[in-house]
């Protein structure tokens, strides 16, 4: 349901040899992170996801050359409420079991300097959507940082369950830092 977010955000590495001057960052999972917000009627779900990966090529000096990939580990899904997150985990939210995996693609980089859009194919519950992420990037030959934020609706990945007693919001809000090191 939630998501993914990323992510917001994630995108493929394709042949380095194409590109004289690219470079792989490896995201590092330690300092990085993936958060969401979700309403409902009583209880907002604010969350994180513990476990992702990903990987970005591109050459420091052109970040339309960006190709990214982001894999997020549905069932590390943390509201800090354990009966919360085995819901969220379930066949009426992300079923996990099912669907483990949240992953981002990119397909192009639009934009120039700090501030671009990342279009790409976002899996969610096992439903695949174009979106255009809008993030903030600081990149070197060494480092990469990457910070955005997006809305998606949770019904457009399948996501449907409803509850009379605490009816929850559609549009949920993915926030997200992905920190790499080249190599």
């Amino acid at each position: 349901m939630i998501g993914a977010v990323l992510l917001v955000l994630a995108c493929s590495a394709w042949h380095a040899t194409a590109w004289a001057n690219t470079v792989l960052f490896r995201v590092q999972p330690e300092v990085s992170e993936v958060t969401f917000r979700a309403t409902s009627r009583l209880m907002n779900a604010d969350g994180r996801f513990q476990r992702l990966s990903g990987q970005v090529v591109v050459d420091p000096q052109d970040l339309a050359t960006a190709k990214v990939k982001v894999s997020i580990e549905a069932g590390s899904i943390d509201t800090g409420i354990s009966m919360r997150d085995s819901h969220l985990r379930s066949e009426d939210f992300l079923d996990v079991r099912k669907f483990p995996t949240i992953t981002f693609e990119s397909q192009r980089v639009e934009g120039v300097g700090q501030r671009v859009n990342v279009v790409g194919q976002l899996t969610i519950h096992g439903v695949t959507h174009e979106i255009a992420v809008p993030i903030n990037v600081s990149v070197s030959d060494v480092a990469l940082v990457a910070s955005g934020e997006l809305v998606i609706n949770r019904r457009d990945y399948g996501i449907v369950y409803d509850s009379f007693l605490n009816p929850v919001g559609d549009d949920v809000r993915i926030s997200f830092t992905f920190r790499a090191r080249a190599g």
